[in-house]
């Protein structure tokens, strides 16, 4: 019989195998992807734009006169939700609305929870102004190009269609430096390509919580905001409940842009542990089989434990695989920042691999100075809180 030794060394090669095979899928799928515009609505919309606030950081004005600024064929109700009169993001976000007064704009200041997470709670109270036949759900530091939101609406004019969201890549905060660029380098070489790529292997599945739209009657059928509550992954959760309807789910033509603003590694280790907690707790199995699309350090393993041509050249290749599948991203879909270097993408794939490696083991994730635990299926309960929310 084989022993340990020869049974590790035959699954690093697996894993390698399967790497190489994923990256060269992923590039297909980037080269492959296309979106198509809706065709529009009969008679223009009534929609409802929900805007989440808390703290402000680095880009959030920029973030917000992009959708003030956006122009639409629909009746647009942009709605600013605050759980703390004291948040400065609300200041903020009053001075900017008062630079667009043709836009119909309310401020929503409610304290009240409603389940574990957050957002949710905030939008909860936030839809007390009541919805429109379009309800958009949009992140605060989201920046959107022009036209952008035309697009995501008319989406939903597709027979079928219950919910439109929107890909996005990252624009570094000004004032987070490496760390910044490092998180942006992680939604644009990795999420991104993988997102394109499991909508290409089977229907669109989840929506995107920096930019989506559904139709409101679709909303209601599944449990209004409410139903999304208690879950850490309200995207995903959403996106289940439109499928059970019978609806699909469509990719807007354009890309927005999220701001990554972590300035620590601490930060933004814990920024990504708390999205591989939420793929584990959806997906288990599948989450311990995403190693193959972050390898880390299994290569240069293999290389050492038997050095040879082969496992050399397998080190080499993947980093040349990956360096190819970002640059063909940043082709197909933009980019915000300078182009990283084979060895930054391969220290990357390092951090990457550590944040898995934690995602295996731990239940409990901050997330906005809250200490949350995950249960199965990414279900949350609440903990106490370690810090100001900023």
């Amino acid at each position: 019989m084989p022993g340990i030794s020869h049974i590790l060394l035959w699954a690093a090669w697996a894993i390698v195998a399967a790497a190489a095979a994923y990256l060269m899928l992923a590039a297909a799928g980037i080269a492959a992807h296309r979106a198509r515009r809706g065709p529009g609505w009969a008679s223009p919309p009534a929609v409802t734009v929900l805007k989440p606030l808390c703290g402000i950081e680095d880009g959030l004005e920029a973030a917000l006169r992009s959708f003030l600024s956006q122009q639409a064929n629909a009746s647009l109700h942009y709605v600013f939700g605050v759980a703390d009169p004291a948040d400065p993001a609300l200041a903020l976000a009053r001075r900017v609305a008062a630079d667009y007064p043709g836009c119909r704009i309310d401020f929503i200041v409610d304290p009240r929870t409603h389940g574990a997470n957050p957002k949710v709670g905030n939008l909860i109270n936030m839809a007390v102004v009541g919805l429109g036949e379009v309800v958009v759900m949009s992140d605060d530091d989201i920046i959107a190009p022009p036209g952008s939101l035309q697009a995501l609406i008319d989406g939903l004019a597709v027979p079928g269609v219950g919910a439109v969201t929107s890909l996005y890549r990252a624009r570094p905060g000004a004032a987070a430096g490496a760390i910044g660029r490092l998180g942006a380098l992680f939604i644009d070489g990795w999420f991104l390509p993988m997102a394109v790529l499991h909508a290409r292997l089977a229907p669109l599945a989840v929506t995107y919580g920096p930019l989506t739209a559904i139709r409101r009657d679709v909303l209601e059928r599944a449990g209004g905001l409410a139903a999304l509550a208690d879950n850490l992954s309200d995207d995903a959760e959403l996106g289940r409940l439109v499928r059970a309807q019978g609806c699909t789910i469509a990719f807007a033509p354009m890309v927005v842009e999220t701001l990554a603003n972590d300035r620590s590694l601490s930060d933004l280790f814990s920024h990504e542990l708390r999205w591989a907690r939420t793929v584990r707790g959806l997906d288990p199995i599948g989450y311990l089989a995403s190693v193959i699309t972050h390898p880390g350090p299994i290569p240069l393993l293999l290389a050492v434990c038997s050095p040879g041509l082969a496992s050399f050249g397998a080190l080499l290749g993947l980093i040349g695989l990956r360096w190819m599948l970002v640059g063909l991203t940043a082709r197909r879909f933009g980019r915000s920042f300078a182009p990283p270097g084979p060895l930054t993408l391969w220290a990357r794939d390092q951090l990457c691999f550590a944040v898995w490696l934690a995602g295996c083991v731990v239940k409990r994730v901050e997330w906005r100075g809250r200490r949350l635990t995950v249960g199965s299926g990414a279900l949350l309960e609440s903990g106490a809180r370690t810090r100001p929310v900023a």
